[in-house]
């Protein structure tokens, strides 16, 4: 039995996890079990998955959902090769995101096509190493949200637009800063993965939306001063100037030298 090809294993820069993206054919793995949740989504193919007795078909539009330490057997089926994308995300890294210990998901797989192709659009985008801090740690937070609550095990988001506020005037105050989910979440007061659900339906964006909003509209003042554009992009904490221009041309509709020609 041979793979298509071997595993790939990747770490993002700023939150503590691993991802790993596969295809396998007539490969077959005898019972064992992982530290991590599991949480992934299958491409193409299936594979049968065997945990507490019982067996599961994983195909297309299934999430897979694995606690720590569960004990489980899988193996490829059928003529398509068996491609699937899975975030090992540690038990403290989920506990640190809720503020809860020992959830658990109550069964290895979930049909939900449209949270599954989500998870793989999110581990494609963390696999390319992209995202800052704040950006990979809304990314965790959005697995996490996507696995919990398809499988029923998170309740839901209470109403904390005071507290949700707080977040706001943090950004305010330091949108020129790379800073991360935790220190908008210690100036709102609540777990992280409740901020991340709940700044979007209170203010109408996602905290990076809102923080790239507010960096925009400082640009345009600076360069309308006559600030370079470079030192611009530097000063309120894009990761260059081309990252500053995609950035200006997408909020604004034009970039920023027509911009300041204007």
């Amino acid at each position: 039995m041979q793979d298509t090809h071997p595993a790939r294993f990747f770490r993002p820069e700023h939150v503590d996890l691993e991802l790993v993206s596969v295809a396998y054919r007539e490969r077959t793995f005898p019972v064992h079990i992982h530290e991590q949740f599991v949480i992934g989504a299958v491409e193409s193919g299936a594979e049968t998955l065997e945990t507490h007795g019982k067996t599961y078909h994983v195909s297309l539009g299934d999430i897979i959902t694995i606690n720590p330490d569960q004990a489980h057997a899988n193996s490829a089926f059928g003529d398509e090769v068996l491609r699937y994308r899975v975030f090992y995300l540690p038990e403290t890294l989920v506990s640190s995101f809720t503020d809860r210990s020992g959830l658990r998901f109550a069964r290895p797989k979930v049909e939900n096509p449209s949270g599954a192709a989500r998870l793989i659009e999110l581990h494609r985008w963390m696999e390319a190493g992209k995202g800052d801090r704040l950006e990979q740690e809304l990314a965790v937070a959005k697995i996490i949200d996507i696995a919990f609550d398809a499988a029923g095990s998170m309740e839901q988001t209470p109403e904390m637009p005071d507290r949700i506020n707080r977040a706001r005037e943090f950004i305010e105050r330091h949108f020129c800063e790379n800073f991360g989910l935790e220190e908008l979440a210690d100036a709102a007061g609540i777990s992280k993965f409740h901020l991340a659900r709940s700044f979007r339906k209170t203010h109408g964006l996602s905290p990076i939306a809102y923080r790239t909003q507010r960096r925009i509209r400082e640009a345009k003042r600076l360069i309308l001063e006559g600030h370079p554009l470079a030192d611009v992009a530097t000063d309120l904490g894009f990761a260059d100037q081309s990252h500053f221009t995609r950035q200006f041309q997408a909020t604004v509709g034009i970039s920023p030298s027509l911009y300041r020609e204007q």
